[in-house]
């Protein structure tokens, strides 16, 4: 069956490109979630506008992300995790935690894709990730307890 997917699916395809796949993924996963629409000629049609529209707004918020980046690299950004005396942290610190932090101290909403994260940070200590087109560092120390 062919679809025209609507969002990024992991595995499967990036929003806007038309797939073939299985009728019963289609009908119980892709359609009822609002993840793909069957691809027919009105609908790929409007596919290309939309595709259009999407691709130059997200150029847009490419260049307005790259003059931000460059903002970043100056700062040194502080999360602070519980962590045991061997300095390991109890929970990892995601691309997620990291995007909120920038945007609480920086007021720089930026998305977490755009960090190049493998896997969560387990450790304290001083991290240099990559972006789209520049460095951030992050610094994870460990959360003071109440006195």
């Amino acid at each position: 069956m062919k679809v025209v997917l609507l969002a990024n699916v992991p595995s499967l395809g990036r929003k806007f490109e038309v797939k073939n796949v299985a009728s019963g993924h289609a009908r119980n996963f892709l359609l009822p979630h609002g993840l793909a629409t069957l691809a027919d000629r009105a609908t790929l049609k409007r596919v290309e506008s939309l595709k259009r529209q999407y691709e130059t707004s997200e150029m847009g918020k490419r260049a307005e992300a790259d003059r931000l980046i460059g903002e970043l690299e100056a700062v040194t950004i502080t999360i602070q995790a519980k962590a045991n005396e061997q300095g390991h942290l109890f929970e990892g610190v995601s691309k997620e935690m990291i995007a909120t932090e920038i945007k609480k101290e920086t007021k720089i909403e930026l998305d977490p894709e755009w960090l190049d994260l493998d896997r969560p940070i387990k450790a304290l200590g001083e991290y240099e990730i990559n972006l789209a087109t520049g460095k951030i560092k992050i610094q994870v120390t460990p959360i003071e307890p109440a006195r």
